[in-house]
């Protein structure tokens, strides 16, 4: 059974699911920039596996706090603070989207690099 929508559980389980999602992203973004600083192939390939377990993570608390705040109601009907959401779930779906380029990138350059040099 699901709950109300603007029962007191079900907000505070939406902000933990936001709050999850940007500690996720947060862990990618790091990692990624472990990735880029290392000199040594195999750490960097560790890092970069470990950025996209936490992207993806990010991701999936992302579509699931949208599906959340959907629930409610449209973005122009919401109460505040909740009408704030949106527009910062969409702030962090860029977040998101640069950090998928930027690991992208960051693959692109280790599969470049000759067997042997780091």
């Amino acid at each position: 059974m699901r709950p109300a929508p603007l029962d007191a559980s079900y907000l505070d389980a939406l902000f933990a699911t936001i709050r999850d999602a940007g500690e996720h992203l947060a862990s990618a973004q790091g990692l990624l920039a472990g990735a880029e600083r290392t000199m040594l192939p195999g750490w960097r390939m560790q890092l970069v596996e470990a950025a996209r377990d936490a992207h993806a993570e990010a991701g999936a608390r992302l579509a699931h706090a949208e599906e959340r705040l959907a629930s409610l109601g449209e973005p122009d009907e919401l109460p505040a603070p909740l009408d704030q959401l949106p527009r910062r779930l969409e702030a962090m779906r860029s977040d998101l989207r640069a950090a998928e380029q930027r690991l992208s990138r960051v693959v692109e350059a280790a599969a470049s690099r000759p067997l042997g040099q780091a």
